[in-house]
């Protein structure tokens, strides 16, 4: 079988984040919201963080990148859409939509060569979708923290890559931590609501400071 030949270590860390996503979703839909669930879940944001980062430093996979967004559309675009079903049946419409939108971000995610992202990455919106679950957020909250995040993910706003080894422990002890503790999914909540806004905001006072130039720039005419 050929295509073993081609696997690379990226890819075989690629296949462990569906698994573990695979994993999470057959433990929620069998023991309901345990913690168990949620473990797996961020199990599988390491196996997305790590071959990320080996795919960097090694040899480039000839089917990698597609392998990646179907693990990531497991992982985190089917699990939080489930989760947020078992959480609340009425939230349906709006995990449906979630989940459109994520493999829609996916499938762009494919086709554009880009060294950033276009569209909040669907592990950011499942991180923070997940959190609220687990701290028990309200329908409404839940709801429309989903429906703006599907829109977010489809959006045209440039979001960076994380390539600081700095950054990726912090955000791997935070999310060890949340294993144990369930407060910690503030601390998740408030560094993938800073990495959401950021942009956001930078964009917004880039196109301010374009319209205060041309009012300087008219004045001086």
């Amino acid at each position: 079988m050929r295509v073993f030949r081609e696997v690379s270590l990226a890819d075989s860390l690629t296949v462990l984040n569906a698994l573990f996503g695979f994993s999470a979703i057959v433990y929620l839909l069998l023991y309901g919201l345990r913690i168990e669930a949620f473990a797996l879940f961020y199990f599988s944001t390491f196996a997305d963080g790590i071959d990320g980062f080996i795919a960097k430093k090694t040899e480039k996979s000839p089917f990698g990148k597609e392998l990646d967004s179907l693990a990531d559309s497991i992982s985190f675009g089917v699990f939080p859409a489930i989760l947020m079903v078992r959480f609340d049946p009425n939230l349906f419409p709006f995990a449906a939509l979630f989940l459109a939108f994520s493999i829609l971000r996916l499938a762009r995610f494919n086709v554009v060569e880009f060294s950033d992202f276009y569209g909040l990455p669907t592990l950011v919106s499942a991180l923070i979708v997940t959190s609220l679950i687990r701290i028990s957020s309200d329908y409404y909250t839940l709801a429309f923290t989903a429906f703006l995040l599907s829109f977010l993910m489809i959006c045209d706003i440039v979001y960076p890559r994380v390539n600081d080894a700095m950054a990726f422990f912090v955000i791997a002890l935070v999310l060890v931590s949340a294993i144990f503790f369930v407060e910690m999914c503030y601390a998740i909540l408030l560094l993938a609501g800073i990495y959401t806004v950021y942009p956001l905001i930078r964009e917004v006072m880039e196109k301010w400071r374009e319209r205060r130039l041309k009012k300087l720039l008219s004045k001086q005419e």
